[in-house]
């Protein structure tokens, strides 16, 4: 909030207000949770990198099913950030229109909303691993960051 100690830039790489495909998956949680407490987790190309999807998959620390508490969670957390008040903040955002894991589409209106002024920098191609992109996706937004925080 405004009156956070924390001091300095503000960095936003593909924050999540609510996932794509929520509608579907709120449906499911209200509907299964009395009798599913955990499902299996998909696993997608969440970056150009070639070598980033083998690598967790064979992270043995990635979940291999997530619990159903964590969706309720993930429930709260959207209302909760829905229903926060505006900051005086003007986070740095960078976003990838490649991204298939948050709704950004939905996300960037809200975040406009919540913050003054955000800088927003659209990265084309670039999925939701943003450090873990192709390095010429991070080169890109890393010259962004740059750029803004001199």
């Amino acid at each position: 909030g405004d009156a956070s100690p924390a001091q300095g830039q503000i960095i936003l790489l593909a924050p999540l207000v609510r996932p794509r495909g929520w509608a579907l998956s709120k449906l499911s949680y209200y509907l299964l949770r009395g009798f599913v407490k955990a499902i299996d987790r998909r696993f997608s190309e969440n970056s150009n990198a070639p070598t980033f999807l083998p690598f967790l998959l064979a992270d043995p620390l990635q979940p291999r099913r997530l619990p159903t508490v964590w969706v309720g969670a993930l429930a709260k957390w959207i209302e909760r950030i829905e229903r926060a008040p505006r900051s005086l903040r003007s986070p740095l955002i960078v976003q990838g229109e490649s991204d298939m894991t948050v709704d950004w589409k939905h996300n960037l209106p809200v975040l406009k909303d919540k913050f003054a002024e955000p800088q927003i920098f659209m990265l084309h191609d670039a999925r939701h691993h943003l450090v873990n992109e192709s390095p010429e996706l991070r080169a890109r937004f890393f010259e962004f960051l740059t750029q803004r925080m001199g």
